[in-house]
């Protein structure tokens, strides 16, 4: 029998994670049960395909194919598919399916010729119930074995699409990208690229390492507990994917100023606790100037607001910005004070000034850093000029990728890194509770 070494893609560094993965799901889809239509009778060719992408068998090779309403598949071509290492035991009538990470050795077999085909997976010998079928080595000498379907508490999905007599396998991996793809939101790779989420099914697992891999996870468990809507008491759903920076806003000043009142207890109570100090008044103006502003670039003011509110920690200011810096969205607040020799980049310097010693911009006035605010977020939102008659306040409002951004998640990434979930933090953790 002709059974090839299968290795894993050279140049992606550790890839037990993926490794494992693949090896589970193998394991799998030889142990569990797919529902084939009592039509379909012996020898009816069928596709297979692997996280949506067709098995392209070589020609003479042997092909997946449905015998007494089971459906079996060419070992070597599905194990290639999912990164493992398959050998053949002539002596034992073994196939051993492992990963490179030392596997126990697999148990010996006394006479081959008392044995059918037997399926070792990393050292353990694989349990097939007979009413599934059973292994067996086909006249084209390949080993072929009975595919069955898994759920996905199992790990991966399985499902006979009858239209096109095709077995659609879906891996762990690739299902991960998939649900972060439904996010429809940012996420910054561990190269640096930005990419969206719904992008990752198209790039497939291959584009990625196991690391990389390790991280989506990450990304998919602290993404999980934002809700893909919103309602709106009116009875209007908003796709949180969808809400756009620009537009008009949809909470009034009362219920800004009403929401901030409701905090304050709280926000006193824990700047006590845990600052040891009295909590600074919430500067309630701004509610004013975030909606005026704001209407005046076309900017949502309302969630421009609570990103302030994000960002200044309820106005406590509890990190290297100061509340007399008049800088609401932490612009040019790095891990580092200013230097003082950093370009203003065509912002006014009566109205801007970046100070040595300090963390971020300090902005003359508090309507001024509003409107540096709203022009960083209309720099992300819209390649169109400012306004007209408007002047520049935003230093770093010539440095942003403009137009990048056009929605709330899209500033994952992008206004903070890694910042997985910060757009959606912004809708759901701060402004969703001024709809209260």
């Amino acid at each position: 029998m002709r059974l090839s070494n299968i290795q894993p893609r050279e140049g992606v560094g550790d890839m037990k994670f993926y490794i494992r993965t693949a090896v589970f799901i193998l394991s799998l889809l030889i142990t569990a049960m797919v529902v084939i239509p009592a039509s379909a009778g012996p020898g009816t060719g069928v596709n297979i395909y692997i996280d949506n992408t067709l098995l392209k068998i070589p020609a003479g090779d042997q092909g997946p194919f449905i015998e007494n309403g089971r459906t079996y598949v060419p070992i070597r071509v599905v194990a290639e598919n999912l990164g493992v290492k398959v050998d053949w035991r002539a002596e034992t009538n073994q196939v051993i399916i492992t990963s490179q990470d030392n596997p126990p050795p697999p148990p010996a077999r006394l006479n081959k010729n008392t044995y059918d085909v037997e399926i070792v997976i990393n050292g353990t010998v694989l349990s097939i119930p007979p009413s599934y079928g059973k292994a067996r080595i086909t006249p084209a000498g390949r080993t072929v074995v009975p595919l069955r379907a898994v759920g996905e508490a199992l790990g991966c999905d399985v499902n006979w699409v009858e239209a096109t007599r095709s077995v659609m396998i879906e891996s762990a991996p690739y299902k991960l990208l998939e649900e972060l793809a439904s996010y429809r939101s940012n996420l910054r790779l561990l190269d640096g690229r930005v990419v969206n989420s719904a992008d990752l099914p198209a790039m497939g697992v291959k584009a990625f390492d196991a690391i990389q891999l390790q991280e989506f996870q990450k990304a998919k468990e602290l993404l999980a507990p934002y809700k893909p809507e919103i309602k709106l008491p009116d009875g209007t759903v908003i796709k949180t994917a969808e809400l756009t920076i620009m537009g008009k806003a949809v909470l009034t000043a009362d219920q800004l100023k009403a929401w901030m009142a409701r905090e304050t207890p709280r926000i006193a109570e824990k700047m006590r606790r845990e600052y040891g100090r009295e909590m600074l008044p919430i500067p309630i103006e701004l509610v004013d100037l975030y909606l005026k502003i704001g209407a005046e670039y076309g900017i949502r003011g309302d969630l421009a607001f609570a990103q302030a509110v994000k960002e200044t920690g309820y106005f406590q200011f509890t990190g290297g910005v100061k509340p007399e810096q008049n800088n609401y969205c932490g612009l040019w607040a790095t891990s580092q004070p200013l230097t003082g020799q950093e370009p203003l980049n065509g912002a006014d310097p009566q109205a801007v000034k970046l100070q040595p010693g300090f963390y971020g911009a300090s902005f003359a006035t508090p309507a001024i850093g509003v409107e540096a605010h709203i022009q960083h977020l209309y720099a992300y939102a819209t390649n169109a000029p400012l306004p007209a008659g408007k002047r520049l306040y935003d230093p770093r409002f010539n440095l942003v990728p403009r137009g990048t951004a056009p929605t709330w998640v899209g500033l994952n990434a992008r206004w903070a890194v890694p910042g997985t979930t910060y757009g959606q933090s912004i809708i759901q953790d701060y402004w969703q509770k001024a709809l209260q």
